[in-house]
């Protein structure tokens, strides 16, 4: 008898049911690598209670924090750069302030690269394909002395002419 119940508890000991780890959602913000058109992906991990706007806005705070791991090869957005995003159907409107709405020192490649990347990552979560952009609240043609357009919402396909 002792030997039956010596095998159940054995038995038993190995059929303890465990939850699983929970599973920690995973988003990619892309850098532009300098001097080029190449895209640099870099997956980040955020809180699985983040959606819409607030999805959005994390990865956007992220892209102008730049890299987790520094990487002096891609184009970042100037220090001081912020900006707010609200999400509408397929559009995000990304409002910026702060540094990046001075006048532009970066040059016509890296200033394509600014907005390439934050294209590509907006445009990363489902449902949203276009991304305006905006300065002080407002609609402008380019960034102050920049050569860009941005009066139109960016794309993907905006980058692939």
């Amino acid at each position: 008898m002792r030997l039956v119940a010596a095998i159940i508890v054995m038995a038993g000991a190995g059929c303890t049911h465990r939850n699983p780890a929970p599973v920690v959602p995973q988003v990619t913000v892309y850098f532009c690598k300098a001097g080029t058109d190449n895209l640099v992906p870099m997956p980040f991990s955020v809180d699985k209670q983040l959606q819409g706007a607030k999805l959005e806005s994390a990865l956007v705070a992220q892209l102008l924090t730049g890299p987790a791991v520094p990487l002096s090869s891609v184009v970042l957005f100037p220090p001081g750069t912020a900006a707010s995003v609200v999400v509408t159907g397929d559009l995000a409107t990304v409002n910026f302030t702060g540094a990046l709405t001075k006048p532009f020192r970066g040059g016509a490649s890296d200033e394509v690269a600014l907005f390439k990347s934050l294209t590509y990552t907006v445009t990363s979560v489902a449902g949203v394909k276009q991304v305006q952009v905006l300065i002080n609240g407002r609609k402008a043609s380019t960034l102050p002395e920049g050569e860009f357009e941005i009066d139109e919402p960016l794309t993907r396909e905006t980058f692939s002419q």
